[in-house]
């Protein structure tokens, strides 16, 4: 299997109450993806606690979407289908059933979660995703994440 990483940052724009899409791990059509590792942390801006969960995608964002291209640890390998959407023009991707991980970073700045799913990894189907949330207090927070995972 090949294994694609991808970093990208977000600046959360206002206070949410509930979980707000900022990121979202698109599978391609004709494959899925194994994720290894998800980072998140609080960068800069507002120290204020944040909270970060992972969901299963239920219905993809609309609208012009921004999105990141993961690239190959390999430089060897061929480009990645997948994508790391970040921003939504007309509405959110939304998202199904209970967090898979969820946790909340102190008001601290440079605070964050390192998800690991060693062994089997953790599956996202061909035209899934994985949704990254947040929830928060304050107004402005520049976040951070990361992903590692392989093609299947």
């Amino acid at each position: 299997m090949a294994r694609y990483s991808v970093a990208t940052a977000a600046t959360k724009p206002t206070v949410v109450a509930t979980d707000k899409a900022m990121w979202n791990l698109k599978a391609p059509a004709t494959k899925s993806l194994t994720v290894y590792e998800v980072g998140v942390f609080l960068e800069s801006g507002t120290a204020a606690a944040i909270g970060f969960a992972l969901f299963r995608m239920n219905a993809v964002g609309t609208g012009a979407i921004t999105s990141d291209t993961p690239v190959a640890e390999d430089p060897m390998l061929g480009a990645t289908g997948a994508a790391l959407e970040k921003s939504w023009a007309t509405t959110d991707p939304t998202t199904v059933g209970l967090a898979l991980r969820r946790g909340t970073t102190p008001a601290t700045l440079g605070t964050g979660y390192i998800w690991t799913f060693p062994d089997q990894g953790l599956i996202i189907p061909a035209t899934s995703g994985l949704v990254i949330t947040q929830t928060a207090a304050a107004t402005t927070a520049n976040l951070r994440c990361y992903l590692a995972y392989d093609e299947r």
